[in-house]
Order: structure tokens, then C-alpha cells, then sequence
């Protein structure tokens, strides 16, 4: 009876480790090499910005991509690669962030660098755009307006334009005033990079024409919020060019450049611009 009990019982335990052994294959530590399939390299171009890696994570990504960067080496050869680099100048920007990732204090170190030239070119942007605004002439209304702005606006793309609030996006199809539901833009071509004298003019009855510059167009346009100010591509901002709110406006655009270029044959010569903006009917005029 005895031995009948010890068998029964040494085939339970045997059944138990039997059941036991697939859970224990799932639960026991893979090795470094298998831990690898958990590095997103899966749609991923390079290696991920260390600002969005955790950093206890950083050495295990960096080793993710060091792998793949470097060549199947063991891992502590890949660590000392990474580590000679520390502080070398490196150029590439992929392997900037690999970098980053295996060298304590390099990503903050490169952040404080970025923020601090991004800083000082907005400030010497500032300092052109105002040097620009100050150099710009004072001309007269055409007529007396209910209200003119002036500003030097930043151009790279050889035009302007005005988005109203909570609209945004146009088709520009090279026409030299061009608009879309809540959106102006006024396109001179060209690929210039520099300050323009931009003047805005809001009337309430319909102004003369202006004269003395080089190329117009005019348009009717539709103001869903009866707010239209125009902007550089630097952001900066012309004043409001609408008077009557929300309705029918028409818009007029003058551009001209130096004495030298009067068929503005190059766009670069394009430095200061005038809008000129009233309702498009008496209705809107007497809102």
C-alpha cells in the first residue's frame, strides 16, 4: 500500500512539471542577443530622439540601433564605439541621435546649443526687420483712410498673404492675387530672401487708383470673420485691412521695386507693396 502511494504520488508531481513546462519557457529570461526583438526598428528610419526615450532606456535603444549601424558586434564593443565618440564633432545627423542616446548629458548638451543659435537668429531677424521698418518710406494715403498700417515683412517666397482666424491653406496657381475661403495671397514670384515695406489701407468708400508703381491687380473677396491682416514668412504680422466686419471687400495690390528694375524683369526687385482694401458694396459699407 505504501509504494502504491509513493507512485501515485511521484505521478502527479511528474503530470504537475509536465503542465508547468510551457509556462516556464514564457517566463524564463531570454538572453541579451533574444532581447533584441523588442527594439522598434520597425518603421523607424534611424534612432529615435533621445527627448522621447526614457533615460534608464537610452543605452538599451542605443544598442538597439548600434547593431544596426555598426554590424552584429558584441555588445561591449558597440558600448566602446559609441563612448569614443562622446566628444567628437560629428556631422551625421543619424548618428548624432545614436550618440545621443549612449553619452550622458549629449542631448542636453546639443539642446542648449540649438536653442541658443535658434535664439540668436530670431534676434537678429528682429533687428533687420526694424532696421528695414525704420528705412521704409512714409507715403500718403491715396485718399483719406480709416486707417493705414505699415510693416517690414520677411519674405523668402516672393509674396505675402492673410489668413483668417480658423481658415487657412490656398491654392496660389501663380496668379499675382489669388484667394480661398478666408485666405488672400498676393504672389510676385520669385525666390528673393529679404525685408519688404509692406502698407495697408482700409477705406469705407471705394479710394482712386494709386499711381507710380510697377504692377497691380485687384479682386473681390469675401470675409468670413471681417479680419484680414497679411503676413511675412517669418510670421510678423500687417495691421487690419478691413473696416465694415464680416462681407464683400474688394482688395487691391501695387508692388514696385528700385528705379533700376522698373519691369521688375527680376523678382528680387519687388521691396515694398501697398493694399489697399474697401467693401465691396454699399451694403457692407454702411455695416
Amino acid at each position: 500500500m505504501r509504494r502504491l502511494r509513493w507512485w501515485v504520488a511521484a505521478g502527479m508531481t511528474m503530470l504537475l512539471l509536465a503542465l508547468a513546462m510551457p509556462w516556464l519557457r514564457l517566463t524564463t529570461p531570454l538572453p541579451e542577443s533574444g532581447r533584441q526583438r523588442d527594439c522598434p526598428v520597425m518603421g523607424l528610419d534611424g534612432p529615435p530622439g533621445a527627448v522621447a526615450v526614457a533615460p534608464e532606456d537610452r543605452q538599451r535603444m542605443y544598442l538597439c540601433f548600434a547593431h544596426r549601424r555598426f554590424g552584429d558586434l558584441p555588445d561591449e564593443e558597440l558600448l566602446a564605439r559609441g563612448g569614443a565618440l562622446c566628444d567628437s564633432e560629428v556631422r551625421d545627423e543619424e548618428l548624432t541621435r545614436l550618440l545621443e542616446l549612449r553619452c550622458p548629458g549629449l542631448y542636453e548638451r546639443n539642446q542648449q546649443i540649438y536653442l541658443a543659435e535658434r535664439d540668436a537668429e530670431e534676434a537678429e531677424a528682429k533687428r533687420r526687420l526694424a532696421a528695414a521698418k525704420a528705412g521704409c518710406p512714409r507715403r500718403k494715403p491715396i485718399a483719406a483712410p480709416v486707417r493705414q498700417v505699415r510693416a517690414a515683412l520677411w519674405v523668402d517666397t516672393g509674396g505675402i498673404q492673410a489668413w483668417e482666424e480658423g481658415y487657412g491653406g490656398l491654392d496660389y496657381s501663380g496668379r499675382f492675387l489669388a484667394k480661398g475661403r478666408g485666405t488672400v495671397h498676393l504672389s510676385w514670384g520669385g525666390d528673393e530672401k529679404g525685408p519688404v515695406c509692406v502698407t495697408g489701407e482700409a477705406y469705407r468708400q471705394r479710394p482712386p487708383h494709386a499711381k507710380g508703381w510697377q504692377r497691380s491687380g485687384e479682386m473681390s473677396y469675401q470675409s468670413p470673420t471681417g479680419v484680414l491682416r497679411f503676413f511675412g514668412d517669418d510670421g510678423d504680422l500687417l495691421g487690419d485691412v478691413t473696416v465694415a466686419g464680416a462681407g464683400t471687400y474688394r482688395i487691391r495690390a501695387y508692388v514696385r521695386g528700385p528705379e533700376r528694375a522698373p519691369g521688375l524683369a527680376r523678382a528680387k526687385a519687388v521691396r515694398e507693396v501697398l493694399i489697399v482694401v474697401f467693401p465691396g458694396s454699399a451694403r457692407a459699407a454702411r455695416r
